[in-house]
């Protein structure tokens, strides 16, 4: 059995903080111990319950953040910037290598917009309002599992803080095994488990999840995605690349399937993130 392990950063043990994130922030390089460690444990978790083969997708920011040296060794790591001629759909690469028979989210947070929610935004925070799919807001955590989908690969486990757990289970499914490895207190706070414990927990939970399976989410198709913008100069720039305009600062792509539609939007994101709009200069 193949599982793809799609690790994010927001929702790791004991982060809290754009400083836990960024490089040459206040304990970056602790916070990346902690993902590696809940990452270390799903690994584990995924081999129990018979895995022979888990690729673990670095899927935060720079996407060089997993320590590669502390991996666990019986999981391979695919990193690198989410460029369209690197990884055109961004935290996840590799599906049409071969076949995956499930699929984690580690460290994951909740979607842009939710009131006092840990860390949250959707894909590229600083320049997404809201990202809808088929009409619906969509968290990262959908938007991938419909991509996932795409491919027959279901979602069978989650971690992150208490209010992505409840997010996600409201968007994939009451069955889906989580682990609470924090509780968020606003934006840029939490009470955490330490290290040990959520592992612990992650190991378990990811056990579990793989053991039972889930159905694959399929979505609705032709496919509508459509992406707000915080501010119309960067709808504008992203018009350049694709998507038809809905007023000011949302732009609309149709697919045949999730796959279409969701590398348009990747390649428009790409092409607004490369070079900061005039009014952030």
């Amino acid at each position: 059995m193949r599982v793809f392990l799609s690790a994010d950063m927001e929702g790791a043990t004991g982060v809290c903080h754009r400083d836990h994130l960024v490089v040459g922030g206040q304990d970056y390089e602790r916070a990346r111990r902690w993902l590696t460690g809940d990452v270390n444990a799903a690994v584990e978790g995924a081999l129990a319950a018979g895995a022979t083969d888990v690729v673990v997708a670095d899927g935060h920011a720079t996407m060089r953040n997993v320590l590669l040296d502390e991996l666990h060794q019986d999981a391979r790591l695919l990193c690198g910037p989410a460029q369209v001629r690197n990884r055109p759909l961004g935290q996840l690469a590799a599906l049409e290598d071969g076949v995956f028979e499930a699929a984690m989210l580690v460290g994951y947070h909740t979607r842009a917009g939710t009131p006092g929610g840990l860390l949250a935004h959707t894909w590229v925070g600083r320049n997404v309002h809201e990202i809808r799919l088929n009409g619906r807001p969509a968290s990262e955590a959908l938007l991938n599992a419909a991509i996932l989908g795409h491919y027959g690969i279901p979602v069978v486990f989650a971690c992150g803080a208490d209010d992505f757990c409840r997010q996600v289970r409201e968007e994939l499914g009451d069955d889906l095994e989580v682990a609470e490895v924090k509780r968020t207190l606003g934006p840029s706070a939490v009470v955490s488990l330490t290290p040990s414990k959520a592992q612990a927990l992650i190991r378990e939970r990811s056990e579990r999840g793989v053991r039972q399976g889930r159905e694959v989410l399929k979505v609705e198709t032709p496919v509508e995605l459509e992406l707000e913008f915080h501010h119309v100069d960067l709808c504008e720039r992203g018009l350049e690349v694709g998507g038809e305009a809905l007023g000011d600062r949302t732009l609309r792509f149709r697919g045949a399937d999730m796959l279409a539609a969701a590398t348009q939007i990747w390649r428009v994101l790409a092409h607004t993130t490369r070079e900061e709009a005039s009014f952030l200069k």
